[in-house]
């Protein structure tokens, strides 16, 4: 019946049968409690596990962290490489963490939002793209919406791209690469 610290069995000593062991725990072993109900122990235990689970969330930590400083490293080197072909490096994320200072907070950008609802103005329908298209022959998107705006509605050439298609619109490349619009038959 004698309870023992497995780390330190020479702490434990037996008087009358019952083991008295101080309480508390020990390092690497189970606890020994002197007399002490299941749930206290289970409860050391619990502690225990709780203790090793903050040690092992600050190694990953510090892990963690020399992970960003090597990928901050990387993304410089890419950025310096680049500079050194003449490429410029594409939009993205990458350029956002290397400029962040370690230690600093980020700040988000605050974004004003956007009216909910139709983008292209009631006005602006197919008719109108269909009557700026043969106005103009063969154009791009953005010179039918300059045509259209022109007009006094302001339009975007996203919009006319949709609209001409539902306009009846036959749609081409052009020599120098862009989409272009006329109307089938003119």
């Amino acid at each position: 019946m004698a309870i023992i610290a497995e780390s330190n069995p020479a702490s434990a000593t037996v008087e009358d049968g019952v083991d008295t062991v101080p309480a508390g725990r020990r390092a690497g072993g189970t606890v020994a409690v002197d007399g002490v109900s299941p749930v206290v122990r289970a409860g050391e235990r619990l502690v225990h596990r709780i203790e090793l689970l903050v040690e092992e969330i600050g190694r990953l930590r510090a892990d963690n962290e020399d992970l960003r400083q090597q990928v901050r490293e990387a993304v410089a080197l890419l950025d310096r490489a680049t500079a050194a072909v003449g490429e410029p490096r594409g939009r993205g994320r990458a350029r956002v963490i290397a400029a962040v200072v370690p230690g600093s907070p980020r700040r988000r950008r605050v974004r004003a939002r956007g009216t909910r609802g139709r983008a292209t103005p009631p006005e602006v329908t197919a008719q109108v793209v269909e009557a700026a298209i043969s106005k103009l022959g063969v154009a791009t998107a953005a010179e039918i919406a300059a045509e259209i705006t022109r007009a006094g509605v302001k339009v975007s050439g996203r919009a006319i791209r949709f609209l001409a298609e539902r306009a009846g619109a036959e749609t081409f490349r052009g020599d120098d690469g862009q989409r272009r619009y006329r109307i089938a038959g003119h």
